[in-house]
């Protein structure tokens, strides 16, 4: 009952958000997965977020936890993360050491650091364009080898789509400061 109140209190919220692309593949053990979205919220505030790992442990339920570590790279930003992750019966825990960089054309670049990380290889890259004051598209570009197995690319496709949709619909809920909304968010399933 308190799930259906919270969507038709936020539904707006939710409406504004547009995936326009998800898609992953598989190549020998490297899996590449690529998406483009859009959401109501300033680009400015979407930085935000993307640029502190602290802030996307609050809007993406996979990610559990983040600890900061030292760097001696100046410009680098260090950090572990504990995620925990399923893809329809099979989950999986895992941490990865990863060092995030601002890159002079303005991308959020985050590269693993394989030997003390469950993944083998990994570059993640965030860029964000304003679309307008309230509008920003965000494009996510991976290429990485897991350490475990991973189900079918199809599945990794539905569940990314899934994911995305709720750490979306999340930060639109906390850039309103839409208290029912953030309760609620990770509840919507109209991305499936």
């Amino acid at each position: 009952m308190f799930a259906v109140i919270g969507l038709l209190c936020c539904s707006a919220d939710l409406q504004a958000i547009e995936i326009e692309s998800v898609k992953a593949q598989r190549t020998g053990d490297r899996y590449q997965v690529d998406f483009t979205m859009t959401v109501a919220i300033p680009e400015s505030f979407a930085r935000e977020i993307l640029e502190d790992p602290d802030r996307v442990v609050e809007v993406n339920e996979e990610l559990q936890s983040v600890t900061h570590l030292s760097s001696n790279k100046p410009g680098m930003r260090r950090f572990r993360d504990r995620t925990s992750a399923c893809i329809w019966l099979f989950c999986v825990d895992y941490e990865n050491t990863l060092n995030m960089q601002i890159l002079d054309n303005n991308d959020i670049r985050l590269v693993i650091e394989p030997a003390l990380s469950e993944f083998k290889y990994g570059v993640f890259t965030w860029r964000t364009k304003p679309l307008g004051p309230d509008r920003t598209r965000i494009l996510f570009h991976s290429v990485s080898t897991p350490g475990f197995w991973v189900p079918s690319t199809a599945m990794l496709q539905k569940r990314m789509k899934k994911g995305i949709y709720k750490m979306l619909a999340h930060m639109e809920c906390e850039y309103r400061q839409d208290l029912v909304c953030k309760e609620t968010a990770w509840e919507d399933s109209t991305a499936e």
